[in-house]
């Protein structure tokens, strides 16, 4: 695709149209699937556990949910969560630890499993780039597993900056206004899509940056917590993202 071809005319038209200069996306669930991988782990572990002890498997998986999602609002997406999960759930389970603690490595499986690529992400990133808007990246996770990530996807060459948020803390609007900062850009410049409604979408909105929601693209309830600004556009996937565009007035 050159600067002369059709589609990429049109982008640039909508681009410069709607002021936008930065495309400033989310990683996980949003160019790339992870609720995945964190679902069938989950899954495998409650299994096993079932399997082992007895207990009845709808009971382990409510407890192991429950808890991830309160141990996420102290310790963030750090690895080193799912060994407070699993202490707790030692003592809820009393009697059971041995095979509780024992299978904790199933959980820690996740950080090692190549996730797949969204539909369209390669291809927004490629269009975008050859339409000349910046690119960056902001992710919250590990520092190793999102370097092992982007290498094995090979996605590290689409962005000018990428931000990774401190595992043991939260995703804010200092971390998107740090990205913006690296692109030398206004908030009123860029458009941040994503699927956090507080990691990504909220603090995107209230810098003044557009905002794109994909909804549906987690399983984890914790991503939907909070109001939907009302500018925000609310898609179904990355996918969606040049279509989108082309629409707003």
């Amino acid at each position: 695709m050159t600067e002369f071809d059709p589609i990429n005319m049109e982008l640039r038209e909508s681009l410069s149209r709607l002021g936008i200069k930065g495309i400033l996306y989310d990683l996980d669930d949003t160019l790339i699937y992870t609720s995945e991988i964190f679902a069938a782990c989950m899954q495998e572990y409650t299994a096993k556990v079932s399997e082992e002890t007895g207990l009845e498997y709808e009971l382990i998986s409510k407890t192991l949910q429950t808890i991830n999602d309160e141990e996420y609002k102290t310790k963030g997406v750090s690895p080193k969560r799912w060994d407070s999960v699993v202490d707790r759930m030692a003592v809820i389970f009393e009697g059971h630890g041995e095979s509780v603690l024992g299978n904790l490595d199933i959980l820690h499986k996740i950080y090692t499993l190549e996730p797949r690529i969204r539909p369209g992400a390669r291809t927004t990133l490629r269009t975008m780039s050859e339409a000349g808007a910046k690119q960056g990246l902001i992710t919250h996770a590990n520092v190793e597993w999102t370097h092992r990530k982007l290498d094995l996807l090979g996605l590290w060459d689409n962005f000018q900056t990428v931000v990774i948020v401190d595992e043991n803390g939260h995703k804010g609007p200092e971390n998107w206004k740090l990205a913006m900062d690296n692109l030398e850009l206004k908030p009123e410049e860029c458009l941040v899509i994503g699927d956090s409604l507080s990691g990504d979408i909220i603090p995107g909105a209230s810098l003044g940056a557009r905002t794109m929601w994909l909804n549906n693209a987690s399983s984890w309830s914790v991503y939907r917590v909070g109001q939907v600004p009302e500018s925000t556009l609310t898609i179904d996937g990355v996918s969606d993202l040049l279509s989108t565009l082309g629409s707003l007035r």
